[in-house]
């Protein structure tokens, strides 16, 4: 077996999704927060109370991971739990204040990361690298599910 001398398109993917999550966690550290919480709190910080359930389906995150993520962020008084009105096995998650208090400098520190990561680049190649990368997590999506992969338009 010869040894791969370029790399390939997931290990330079993977490279890069690493150096955005490490220096995002960097960036986030002193609010107290991980990059591993942001997808969770974009979606409880439109103010709607999901369960465990419906935030683990929402992000893609599996359950125990899930359930870890949430014990964490409740340590950290991120999140507050209420008995769930629709079903009484389960509790709604929302915000604490905590959390929302430091929404908007979260937000402002993510920003200036994209913006970094993309220096150099026009505005329609990150426009082209967003839509490369939707398209690849969409078709990866669909063969994990079993449906076909679109092919792109002529």
């Amino acid at each position: 077996m010869t040894p791969l001398t370029t790399p390939s398109l997931a290990q330079l993917i993977n490279r890069a999704a690493r150096a955005l999550a490490r220096d995002a966690d960097t960036a986030l550290k002193p609010l107290g927060l991980r990059y591993a919480q942001v997808p969770v709190i974009a979606l409880l910080n439109e103010g709607v109370g999901l369960t465990q359930k419906e935030l683990a389906e929402a992000t893609g995150i599996e359950q125990p991971s899930m359930a870890q993520l949430l014990a964490r962020m409740d340590r950290d008084e991120l999140i507050r739990r209420t008995p769930n009105p629709r079903d009484a096995r389960s509790q709604t998650i929302e915000l604490a204040p905590a959390a929302e208090a430091r929404m908007s400098d979260a937000h402002d520190r993510l920003a200036d990361l994209d913006a970094r990561a993309v220096a150099g680049f026009t505005a329609a190649e990150v426009s082209t690298l967003k839509l490369l990368l939707t398209r690849l997590g969409d078709n990866l999506d669909r063969r994990r599910d079993g449906s076909e992969v679109v092919d792109p338009p002529s």
